[in-house]
């Protein structure tokens, strides 16, 4: 069996990655029993993984459901529902050996079958899964070998192919549930995970019960686990302190002021944070002008907004990987902040009296403050910006359907470089929402994807990016340092770095 090239992605990420969150993984004998009532700012609409697209909904996801591998503190990939896997025909086919006893909610049984009706429906056109363009350019079919091993048969050599089924591609949905259900599974999922769904009443709260038969021995711990609807963090943080909610993530350092030295709270940061920057569309006016986009960043002082935001705990950001994975390159460098370049760029473009346009303002407080601190720099140069609210639950949906040009994205890195690179930057990827279009850099993330070679690959990414950077289809901005907030009776805790948080192993001592 040949591994290296699955878990290369995985390797030389800080050590504190797990930090404070590794601390908190108890030696003692775990507690049963008892509620997690968890506190999140919920942008869900589906919770059928096959069309899901919210940050949110992997939450309840990675609970009612499992996925093929999983991903470790580190980011290692380990097995999950496949219990292991080898490459054949020369890196084009993968076959993976499945846990056997697995059933799903409604009964019926996990197998290659199944594997095989999940990754099809991804496939399907008809299905228009949002995978579809994640999966279609790489997987050519999938055959059922027998009973408990599956094999992708693959367009190309692809390196990423594991690393993408520890998460939306990688969820396996009961088939028979799927098609009983029809439209209505988004708000029934059936899956194999360690929680069956119980209700969802939209705005309010979902709610999860134990799965008595849930083929992980001894797991969970915990009767029943309560998402909670927040309108905003500042509450999450009063909800937590008055005792109504168990935890509250994607906290910021200004977010958990108030949490700081108190009884009964404990604080896990996650160090590796989301990379947060301004994006636009590279296709359209103005900022198909390369001119522009350079006055745009030189205008923007990303250490002023690092230590308004982040309180200066943030890392400033040159690119869109962070020091500590592989894939990074030191010597990747955005254009620094100057007022003065800026204004003389703005002429060069064509605008030597300014422009105005209108930036898109998501109501999550850390883009209202970037958006906020943008404005104030950007009149430095000449450039009027209008501020325009979009509630945070439709904002991400906009992005995608490209209704909104000009706005603050932010994206949580993955364990294989593929993974963000490729969908956010080639013409063809799917979460390509600044309409981005290289043909070398193309050629680049393609060549690299099909390279199994970790050496190779991080030359074909350091190019990559560079002229990404060069570009300037995103302006970076910085990598966050955010925490959850816990009860200190929540135990068990611990970030996986792409930030969404896992509660399959917590429990609550004396519940």
């Amino acid at each position: 069996m040949n591994r290296k090239w699955i878990v290369c992605g995985a390797l030389s990420l800080f050590a504190a990655v797990v930090g404070v969150s590794a601390a908190q993984a108890q030696s003692v004998s775990p507690t049963r029993g008892g509620t997690l009532t968890v506190g999140f700012l919920s942008d869900s609409k589906t919770l059928d993984p096959i069309y899901s697209v919210q940050f949110t909904e992997r939450q309840v996801l990675y609970l009612v459901f499992d996925t093929l591998v999983k991903y470790g503190p580190d980011f290692s990939i380990k097995p999950e529902l496949a219990e292991s896997w080898q490459l054949a025909n020369d890196g084009k086919r993968v076959v993976f050996m499945l846990r056997q006893g697995v059933k799903f909610h409604d009964g019926t049984p996990f197998d290659a079958a199944a594997v095989k009706w999940n990754i099809d429906q991804r496939l399907d056109p008809a299905v228009a899964s949002p995978q579809r363009g994640q999966l279609e350019p790489v997987i050519d079919s999938v055959d059922v070998v027998d009973v408990h091993t599956v094999a992708f048969n693959l367009k190309t050599k692809y390196a990423g192919l594991v690393s993408v089924l520890g998460e939306r591609p990688g969820f396996m949905v009961s088939p028979t549930a799927w098609k009983k259900a029809g439209q209505d599974f988004g708000g029934q999922p059936v899956g194999t995970g360690a929680f069956v769904f119980k209700e969802w009443v939209r705005g309010n709260h979902i709610t999860l019960e134990r799965n008595p038969g849930y083929w992980q021995k001894d797991l969970p711990y915990l009767d029943k686990v309560v998402f909670s609807d927040l309108a905003g963090s500042v509450v999450g943080a009063q909800r937590l302190l008055t005792g109504e909610i168990d935890y509250v993530g994607e906290l910021g350092p200004q977010d958990i002021r108030q949490l700081e030295g108190k009884p009964g709270i404990a604080l896990a940061p996650i160090s590796v944070g989301r990379w947060y920057s301004l994006q636009w569309h590279m296709d359209e006016a103005p900022f198909n002008n390369a001119k522009l986009r350079q006055a745009i960043a030189h205008a923007i002082d990303r250490a002023r907004i690092n230590e308004i935001v982040m309180r200066g705990k943030g890392t400033i950001s040159d690119g869109p990987t962070p020091a500590g994975l592989w894939w990074y390159d030191e010597g990747i460098k955005s254009p620094e902040y100057s007022p003065e370049k800026a204004r003389s760029l703005l002429k060069e473009a064509g605008y030597p009296n300014g422009f105005e346009y209108v930036l898109s303002t998501p109501q999550v407080a850390a883009l209202q403050q970037i958006n906020q601190l943008a404005q104030e720099q950007l009149a430095e140069a000449g450039i009027k910006v209008k501020l325009e609210p979009v509630s945070s639950a439709e904002w991400y949906d906009r992005l995608v359907k490209g209704v909104t040009n000009f706005s603050p994205n932010r994206w949580t890195q993955r364990p294989d470089p593929d993974g963000l690179l490729y969908i956010l930057f080639h013409s063809k990827g799917y979460a390509n929402t600044t309409h981005y279009r290289n043909e070398k850099v193309d050629a680049l993330l393609d060549q690299a994807r099909e390279t199994y070679d970790i050496d190779e690959r991080k030359k074909l990414y350091s190019q990559a990016q560079k002229q990404i950077v060069a570009d300037l289809p995103m302006l970076p901005l910085f990598f966050s340092v955010e925490y959850a907030a816990l009860r200190d009776n929540v135990k068990n805790f611990v970030w996986i770095p792409d930030q969404i948080p896992r509660f399959r192993e917590v429990w609550k001592a004396g519940k």
